[in-house]
């Protein structure tokens, strides 16, 4: 019997669903996954996480403004930017000029940047003075997205929670507007800051 991941286009989870089986903290249960004790239901593991959060960043993000790492659902209105696919596959942030975006929008993205700090700097630069940074993350009592479990591997570098976002922006100039510390339905937070004047930092 040929295993369905080895169908012609086969979905990624089908792939995905054989590895997260190995591990023996995982159970597949009806409509989800069972982590460590804990149910998680399917639609976290499909994607898209930004959709629950569209409707609200749409109130504070308005004008021109960017979404980085947007994946295959970028905010509507918004340019997208991503290195691996979907829209923005074809944009890079070092193309964008400094001060110059309304908004910056990103989702799911930044834990897994190492020198997270450091992307928040570049990303605040592109901001006009003014300009509202928004940063949709998943809370950091998710298990099945904490750093080196079977779902995430070591593709999330770090776990964030809604104290150091919120610390962060405000150290690096920004007035905090907006936030939900989660977890939300999407097993996630959110936080929006304003910077008043264009930031003077290094920008790439």
């Amino acid at each position: 019997m040929t295993p369905l991941e080895q169908y012609p286009n086969a979905p990624d989870l089908f792939h995905a669903y054989r590895t997260w089986l190995s591990f023996p903290s995982v159970q597949r249960m009806p409509g989800g996954w069972d982590f460590e004790g804990r149910f998680y239901p399917d639609y976290l593991f499909v994607g898209g996480a930004s959709f629950a959060i569209h409707r609200t960043a749409r109130e504070y993000c308005t004008g021109a403004g960017l979404d980085l790492g947007a994946g295959l659902w970028p905010l509507p209105g918004a340019t997208a930017i991503d290195l691996e696919r979907g829209p923005g596959a074809s944009h890079r942030l070092e193309e964008i000029a400094p001060n110059s975006q309304d908004y910056v929008f990103s989702s799911h993205c930044l834990e897994h940047i190492v020198a997270w700090e450091d992307a928040l700097r570049s990303w605040i630069g592109k901001l006009k003075g003014g300009g509202r940074l928004f940063v949709y993350l998943p809370h950091p009592t998710c298990g099945i997205w904490r750093p080196g479990s079977p779902f995430v591997g070591d593709g999330h570098k770090w776990a964030p929670t809604p104290e150091i976002i919120k610390s962060t922006l405000n150290r690096l100039g920004g007035r905090v507007l907006a936030c939900d510390d989660g977890p939300d339905a999407m097993q996630s937070f959110f936080v929006c800051a304003e910077f008043g004047q264009a930031p003077r930092f290094t920008v790439i």
